[in-house]
C-alpha cells in the first residue's frame, strides 16, 4: 500500500517536472519571439519550439495567402521537411483550412477517418500522418496561418498539448504580424529616402 502511494507520488512529481519544464520553455520562447524581427528566423524558431514542446516527429508552419486563401507551407521540420516546403493546400481544404475558417485548434487522431484531412501532402511525400494537432496563428483581427504538429512520439495529443499549441501559435501570430509590419516600415523608409533624393 505504501509502495503504491510512493510510486504514485513519484509519477505525479515526474509529470509536474515535465509540465513545469514545458511552461518555462514556452515563457522563454515567448520572450524570444517578441524580440525577433527577422521573419525567416522567427518562423524557424516557432517551428522548432512547437516540435520540441509537443514531442512531435515533424511539424509545418502554414501562412495564409491573402489573395487566394490558400495555405502555403513556409517552413517544415522533420523527415519530409524539404519535400513539403512551398506545398499549397487549397483554400478551405484539409485540417489547416478548417482551422483557418473556424479560428479554432483541431486534433485528428485518425486522419484516414477524418473528412477534413487533406491527403495531397502525404501522397506527394510518401509520409504517413498518424495523428496531428493544428492551432491557428492569429493577429488582433484575423487568422494568418496555422502551426501543425504531426505524429506525437508518446502517443496521442491531449488537452494540455492543445493549450500549449494555442498559446505558442497565439504568440507566433502576433510576432509574425510585428515582423511583417517592421519590414513594410523599413521598405517605406527606403522608398521615402530614394524619392527625396530624386
Amino acid at each position: 500500500m505504501a509502495d503504491d502511494r510512493d510510486q504514485e507520488i513519484a509519477e505525479l512529481r515526474s509529470q509536474l517536472d515535465v509540465e513545469v519544464g514545458r511552461l518555462n520553455r514556452l515563457v522563454e520562447v515567448t520572450g524570444q519571439l517578441s524580440s525577433t524581427l527577422s521573419l525567416e528566423e522567427l518562423l524557424g524558431m516557432i517551428l522548432s519550439t512547437a516540435t520540441e514542446l509537443l514531442d512531435a516527429e515533424t511539424s509545418s508552419l502554414f501562412l495564409l495567402d491573402e489573395e487566394t486563401g490558400d495555405l502555403t507551407v513556409e517552413v517544415a521540420a522533420g523527415e519530409p521537411a524539404e519535400s513539403v516546403v512551398k506545398q499549397r493546400v487549397p483554400a478551405g481544404e484539409g485540417v489547416v483550412g478548417w482551422v483557418v475558417t473556424n479560428g479554432e485548434p483541431a486534433v485528428v487522431e485518425d486522419p484516414t477517418g477524418d473528412d477534413r484531412f487533406y491527403h495531397g501532402v502525404d501522397e506527394k511525400t510518401g509520409f504517413e500522418t498518424r495523428n496531428l494537432l493544428a492551432a491557428p496563428m492569429r493577429t488582433r483581427e484575423r487568422t494568418i496561418g496555422v502551426v501543425e504538429v504531426i505524429n506525437k512520439r508518446s502517443g496521442a495529443f491531449v488537452d494540455r498539448d492543445v493549450e500549449v499549441a494555442v498559446a505558442l501559435a497565439g504568440q507566433a501570430g502576433i510576432a509574425i504580424d510585428n515582423a511583417r509590419l517592421y519590414a513594410r516600415l523599413a521598405d517605406a523608409v527606403v522608398t521615402s529616402r530614394l524619392s527625396y533624393r530624386i
